[in-house]
């Protein structure tokens, strides 16, 4: 008897202590962030600060990639899914100084880069951020920097 009284209490605590299950409507992460679509590709923001190769494994861990950027219109809705606030995004000149590349390996035709950058300035900056400055435009800046982050993943066809 003792044991069964003891059961339900437990169980009683537990009860009270887990959340309620949440809904899935197919466009959110765990960290409650909805996703944005756009040419065929859903946009999310998580604003847990992380390297850029945290960023990265993050979004692989979700299914896609730091965001790429193919034109101005991408450029706006992607800045627009950041908040306005800088934000690593998919590109990197990690591999060879000055030849930038998207993490997906889609050629980048399209840049915003702010006047003067990419520069490297005070020694390698080898990751892109998007919303740098005023004037919201992209930054090289150090990989270690711990920023938010844009995510995409290509949609499905149904």
């Amino acid at each position: 008897m003792e044991l069964l009284v003891f059961s339900l209490l437990l169980c009683g605590a537990w009860a009270q202590t887990s959340p309620p299950p949440v809904p899935d409507h197919g466009n959110h992460t765990d960290d409650g962030v909805n996703g944005q679509i756009f040419n065929g590709r859903s946009f999310i923001c998580i604003q847990s600060a992380s390297t850029w190769a945290e960023a990265q494994q993050r979004c692989v861990s979700l299914g896609g990639n730091l965001a790429t950027i193919h034109n101005q219109q991408e450029e706006e809705f992607v800045k627009e899914v950041a908040k306005g606030s800088a934000a690593w995004i998919g590109s990197t000149d990690a591999q060879q100084d000055g030849l930038w590349l998207w993490i997906n390996s889609k050629p980048m035709t399209f840049t915003g880069w702010c006047v003067g950058e990419p520069n490297n300035h005070r020694g390698p900056q080898q990751c892109a951020v998007i919303n740098f400055s005023a004037k919201k435009c992209w930054d090289d800046e150090r990989c270690l920097v711990k920023l938010p982050f844009v995510c995409e993943t290509e949609l499905q066809n149904s």
